[in-house]
């Protein structure tokens, strides 16, 4: 070992305890064989993780990717909602030229039905939701029935107008002369009163 306080400290050579840096209270390691030395006593290791002058300290992976698995999580799947929903049929609908147009959507029982339609005829419109309807509920009741039960049974009261009564009594040759009893037993003999169109 080279003595002397006139030589310059580049010249000196070091003891092996003076090698043993990571015994120093001025050194703190910051990764393997990696030191960073304090001048004024213990240093703070790099906040990005650096030595001071020198390369990066490798990132450790994160403990889910240890292994080599690719874990990489999967987006969750877009939830549709009501919403959602709506919009698409209204601008479904809105793509339709005609007048009057519809789309719904409705569950007996187990099953889901759907009926669309599109048309410039108002009573037409109306004629096939009013069938539709029946249709999904009738079984084996005829449609006209069906659609007279529901109506008979509604809290909403039809009120037909009189030229549809006049056209059924014609219909079946009734007039002034005939008594109620008379128009009771027609309706009873039709099996219902059906108004001709």
């Amino acid at each position: 070992m080279v003595s002397g306080g006139d030589q310059d400290d580049d010249d000196r050579v070091l003891s092996p305890d003076e090698l043993a840096i990571e015994e120093q209270d001025e050194v703190a390691a910051i990764g393997e064989d990696r030191y960073v030395i304090g001048p004024d006593g213990p240093p703070s290791a790099p906040a990005d993780g650096a030595a001071e002058g020198g390369a990066p300290q490798r990132e450790q992976p994160p403990q889910g990717d240890r292994g080599g698995g690719n874990t990489t999580e999967q987006p969750p799947e877009p939830q549709i909602t009501g919403r959602d929903v709506k919009e698409w049929l209204a601008e479904e609908l809105d793509t339709h030229d005609s007048k009057y147009a519809y789309h719904i959507a409705s569950k007996y029982g187990d099953d889901i039905s759907h009926q669309q339609l599109a048309t410039d005829d108002v009573g037409a419109a109306f004629d096939g939701l009013l069938v539709w309807y029946a249709r999904q509920l009738a079984g084996s009741t005829s449609i006209d029935r069906a659609l007279g039960i529901l109506l008979g049974e509604s809290s909403v009261q039809v009120k037909y107008p009189t030229k549809r009564l006049i056209a059924y009594l014609e219909a079946n040759d009734l007039g002034p002369d005939d008594s109620i009893k008379d128009l009771v037993q027609t309706v009873d003999d039709e099996d219902g009163l059906k108004f001709p169109r």
